[in-house]
Formats: C-alpha cells, sequence, structure tokens
C-alpha cells in the first residue's frame, strides 16, 4: 500500500512538473524596468517585472518562479552583501498579478557603478534585464526628484515669453535655480506643496535648453531636472496685451489706469475710448505704454489703439478689450413711517446702481452709536418693538454678499418721538359682507374713505393662512365675485378676507376674514326642483 502512494505521489508531482514547464514554455523573456535608473548608493528603487511571449504579448496566466540578481556590465553577478532584492531574490508570480509585478523601493545597491538586474525564469532559465546606474552619494543625479512640467521636451514656443512650471516635492522650500542655454535666468524658491512656476522674457529666436536645478542653504546644486529642449519661433507682434485697473469693470467715477505692452519698435500709442475719447500714452518702459482717466459715463465701451513705429508705420488694433462702468452705488432719499401705538418704524429708501444687500444701522445713543445691525436684500424694513418715548437713529449702507461696504451709505435720518406720521388712511367700523346677486356670491363692503389706492382680496383653507389672489381699484360699489364651481360633488368653504392699501404702501385688513361657500349655495333647491319635475312627470304618464 505504501509503494502504490509513493508511486502515485511521484506520477502527480511529474503531472504538476510537465504541466509547470509546458506553460512556462510559453515565455519567451521578461521585460524589465528600474525607476529610477539612476540612483545612488543606498537609494530604493522600483522594479517591474513584465512577463511576455515570443510576439510581445503579455502573458497573462504566467504564475511562476522567477530569480532576481544583479549583475556588473559584464554580466558578472555581483556578492550578495552589495545588493538587496526583493523577497532575497526569488518570486513566485500569483493570479493576482495578472503578468506584471511592481516592487516598490525594494531594490537597493550599495556600491556605485554601472548594472543590471537580471530576472530568470526558475524552469526555462529565459529571462530579462534593466540597466541601473549607481552614483555616490554626495553626487547630483539629473531628474532625481525634479521634474519639467512645462514646456514639454521638443516643444515649439511663439512667443518670447516662456512659462516654466514643474515639481519638487522632495525639495519644498528649497532654493532653485532656472538654467536656459546654461544661464541663469530666474531663481526663487519652490514653493511649500513642491511646485513652482515662473515667467522667463526675452527668449530669442533659436533652438535652447533648459534646466531646473535645486540648490542648499550654502548654494550648492543638490540635484537637478533632466534637460529639456525646446525651440523658439518669435513672430514679431507690435502689441501683445493690455491691462486696466483696478478692473475692465469699474464702478463710475473710478480712476482707470491702461497699460498696454508693445515691441520695443513702437515710440507712440494712443487708446481710444468709445464715447470717452483719444488718450495719448506715455511710455513707462521700453515695452509699455500706460494712461489714465476717469470712468465718469456709466455704460460699456469699446477700447482701441493705435501704434506709431520707430521706421514710420501705423498700425490700428480694434476692440482690444471692453470697459464696463457701473454706475455709482448710493442710498438716497430714505423715509420712514413711525407709529408709536404699533410701536414700529417703516423705512423704505431709493437706490442707484447694483446692490445685493443693504446694512441698516440703528440706535438711540446718538449719531455715532447705531448699536443695532440688521441685514436686508430689498431697500424696505420694518423696525419692530421700539420704544415710543426714544429719538430712534437710522443709517443705510449698501453692501455685498459678504457684508462689506460697496457705494456711499445714507445720511444718518433722526426719528423723533413727536415725528410719527399720521396713517394716509384709516380703516374703522367697516364691515364686510356676502350677498347672493343673479346666482353667484360677492364680498361687498362700503367705501373706507380717502387715501386708499388699492383693495387686495386674499383666500385661504384657513383665516391665518391667507394669500392674494385680487387686486381691485377703489370704486363706488366696492364687491368681487366669489369662484364658483356648478360641477363640483362636494360643498367646499374658503377663507376670504379685504385689506386696504394706503398711500404710504400701509395694509389694514377690513373687518375679519369670512368663511363663504364656494359651491352653489342653493344646489339643493334646485336638486328638489327636479325632483319634483320628474315625480310629475310619472304622475302624467300613468294618467295617460
Amino acid at each position: 500500500m505504501k509503494t502504490k502512494i509513493t508511486k502515485l505521489t511521484l506520477g502527480l508531482i511529474g503531472i504538476v512538473w510537465l504541466t509547470a514547464s509546458v506553460f512556462a514554455s510559453d515565455l519567451a523573456w521578461f521585460a524589465v524596468s528600474v525607476n529610477p535608473s539612476t540612483v545612488k548608493v543606498w537609494q530604493p528603487a522600483d522594479l517591474t517585472i513584465k512577463a511576455l511571449d515570443s510576439n510581445g504579448d503579455v502573458l497573462t496566466d504566467y504564475k511562476w518562479d522567477v530569480i532576481i540578481t544583479v549583475t556588473d556590465k559584464d554580466w558578472q553577478e555581483l556578492d550578495i552583501t552589495d545588493y538587496t532584492v526583493p523577497n532575497d531574490g526569488t518570486y513566485e508570480f500569483t493570479d493576482e498579478d495578472q503578468w506584471i509585478h511592481t516592487f516598490t523601493k525594494w531594490l537597493i545597491i550599495n556600491k556605485a557603478g554601472d548594472f543590471k538586474v537580471v530576472v530568470t525564469d526558475f524552469d526555462t532559465w529565459k529571462s530579462g534585464s534593466a540597466p541601473i546606474k549607481v552614483v555616490s552619494s554626495d553626487a547630483t543625479v539629473e531628474g532625481q526628484g525634479v521634474k519639467i512640467i512645462t514646456p514639454q521636451n521638443n516643444e515649439v514656443i511663439t512667443t518670447s515669453s516662456l512659462s516654466v512650471a514643474w515639481k519638487a516635492e522632495n525639495y519644498k522650500n528649497s532654493k532653485l535655480q532656472v538654467l536656459i542655454d546654461w544661464k541663469v535666468v530666474a531663481e526663487g524658491l519652490v514653493n511649500a506643496d513642491g511646485s513652482f512656476q515662473v515667467e522667463v522674457d526675452g527668449i530669442k529666436n533659436w533652438d535652447h535648453t533648459l534646466q531646473v536645478q535645486i540648490l542648499d542653504i550654502n548654494w550648492d546644486v543638490v540635484a537637478k531636472s533632466k534637460k529639456i529642449n525646446f525651440k523658439a519661433q518669435i513672430k514679431k507682434k507690435l502689441f501683445s496685451k493690455i491691462e486696466i485697473l483696478p478692473s475692465n469693470q469699474v464702478s463710475q467715477w473710478t480712476k482707470v489706469t491702461v497699460n498696454v505692452t508693445v515691441d520695443p519698435s513702437v515710440n507712440q500709442a494712443v487708446l481710444h475710448v468709445t464715447n470717452y475719447g483719444d488718450y495719448p500714452m506715455d511710455r513707462s518702459s521700453t515695452t509699455t505704454f500706460t494712461t489714465q482717466f476717469v470712468a465718469n459715463t456709466p455704460g460699456k465701451f469699446d477700447i482701441s489703439l493705435t501704434l506709431n513705429t520707430t521706421d514710420g508705420k501705423t498700425k490700428n488694433y480694434q476692440n482690444i478689450a471692453k470697459l464696463v462702468v457701473l454706475e455709482r452705488i448710493a442710498v438716497t432719499d430714505v423715509k420712514f413711517v413711525r407709529d408709536n401705538n404699533e410701536k414700529t418704524i417703516s423705512l423704505n429708501w431709493k437706490f442707484t446702481g447694483q446692490v445685493p444687500k443693504f446694512k441698516v444701522l440703528y440706535g438711540t445713543g446718538g449719531l455715532n452709536k447705531l448699536t443695532e445691525t440688521k441685514i436686508v436684500n430689498e431697500n424696505k424694513l420694518v423696525l419692530k418693538n421700539i420704544d415710543p418715548a426714544l429719538t430712534y437713529y437710522v443709517k443705510i449702507i449698501p453692501v455685498d454678499d459678504n457684508g462689506n461696504q460697496i457705494g456711499d451709505a445714507s445720511k444718518t435720518i433722526v426719528i423723533e418721538p413727536n415725528l410719527q406720521k399720521a396713517a394716509s388712511c384709516k380703516i374703522d367700523n367697516i364691515k364686510v359682507s356676502v350677498v347672493r346677486r343673479n346666482g353667484a356670491n360677492y364680498l361687498v363692503w362700503p367705501s373706507a374713505g380717502s387715501g386708499i389706492v388699492a383693495y387686495e382680496i386674499y383666500q385661504g383653507s384657513t383665516p391665518n393662512n391667507l394669500e392674494l389672489v385680487a387686486t381691485l381699484k377703489p370704486s363706488s360699489k366696492n364687491q368681487y365675485k366669489l369662484p364658483y364651481d356648478a360641477n363640483a360633488k362636494k360643498v367646499k368653504y374658503a377663507y376670504f378676507a379685504v385689506k386696504a392699501k394706503c398711500s404710504d404702501n400701509s395694509l389694514k385688513q377690513i373687518d375679519k376674514a369670512k368663511k363663504v361657500k364656494v359651491w352653489p349655495m342653493d344646489w339643493l333647491i334646485y336638486a328638489f326642483i327636479i325632483a319634483m319635475i320628474v315625480y310629475g312627470l310619472k304622475l302624467a304618464i300613468k294618467e295617460a
């Protein structure tokens, strides 16, 4: 029995080995890569292994053993003490690897030189390799931790200004230098997030080389980017840029400064602003002209430019920018109605310009002691629970969405106790009735007197939940026809109220809200009449 088990076991082992050899035989070679390809002594690097067939296609089902070694450039294996490789030099691929596996920071070589990382299949001895260069620990490695993002290698630029951006995440807040054609053209510090960007002007038509280098506190170079090649093919442009300060959208009466960037050959510049006029510009630098004017007229205005050069040429540039002048923001004409009986002060005011919100300051301590604040998004406010015996001081300020003042505030308004204004209309002992005329229901009420500009009708399901449904002009016969649905299947009720709108925009309700049936009131009578008619017809038919 033991003999049979031994033979069976050996047979199974042979099948497994044979199967492994068959699948492993699909392997042609390994694609091996090392990142970075140049490192310092003892600096770890990433190692990536891909299993490929003879066509260069990946083996997605490769899951066998590999051996990892490091050799010199003559393929002589290094002493095991000179390097460290993943898993002590062996690794078995798994289903999760799917033909590729990366060992992060697992490859370390502790001596300088040019070496090869070799990966070999355990069964077939098919292999692949990648070179790696190891330099001394105090050497400067190009591309180590410094990556130029713009421009791209071999990029062609068409302006004399070059935007250079890069990442140096390992050298945050470090000193840096930008070199073009091996000359330092800009210096600065790496940002706290490891990034940096700088504009380099004065690029000439030529093939250039760009490099960024990092410096330590002693100004010694500790890292460099890889060299980037770019080509400048610059076409001469007389006009290149316009700048409007403080911005191209300003408030009325703002002093506007306009700067234009031009070619050095320009010796005269004139700015044209529609509806404003022509402004000869002053030279402020070799390539800059400037002028100023006051934006005193609201509206949108096109800006154009005329340039004259030293060789007598003139060129016009139409509509190079647009100036937007907003009407000056100001709060004016503040009005109030003080009602000591209701303990309220109703405020309303006018304003110019575009105002998102208003800040209302008020208080009772004097002109300079406005201790209370309310912010509203409309030009009116009711102050409640005022003290009838005190004088109130009110000032209204236009503000932006963040509460910052954006225009001229009103004067401080003084509202004394004896400045209470009489209401422009008075509602006393006026009743609202429901009457039926010509098959319809009406709300009716007598005239409420002078000072009324309109009557407003409100409807709702409860006395406290009423919405405006109609506005009527005052007349000698005030009435409102109620809704009437002859096809309704059940009796419905609603509450109605009438309010008088006074000339000071105040609203006063006339009488209490009325509960009214809004389906025909005499539907039972109609049903009774119809039933009687049907009954009479039946009697007539029987007698006949």
